[in-house]
């Protein structure tokens, strides 16, 4: 149990991270920055690319073993 709530917290993070890194790339892009987005880019393609890994992990056995 204590591992899906872990699990479940850092997600919790990484769409809280999602979301900023997603809000100031459309920012840096309206203002012609597109240096800066595209570093944002980035940052925010890596966050996805870990919450993907927390679903798969959490999907995989943990949640199935916190309902046991």
């Amino acid at each position: 149990m204590l591992d899906a709530a872990l699990i479940n917290a850092a997600q919790a993070a990484e769409h809280y991270e999602i979301t900023r890194y997603g809000s100031l790339v459309a920012w840096a892009r309206q203002l012609g920055r597109n240096d800066c987005a595209s570093i944002l880019q980035k940052t925010l393609d890596e966050e996805k690319t870990v919450d993907k890994k927390l679903t798969s992990l959490a999907e995989g056995m943990v949640n199935l073993r916190a309902a046991s």
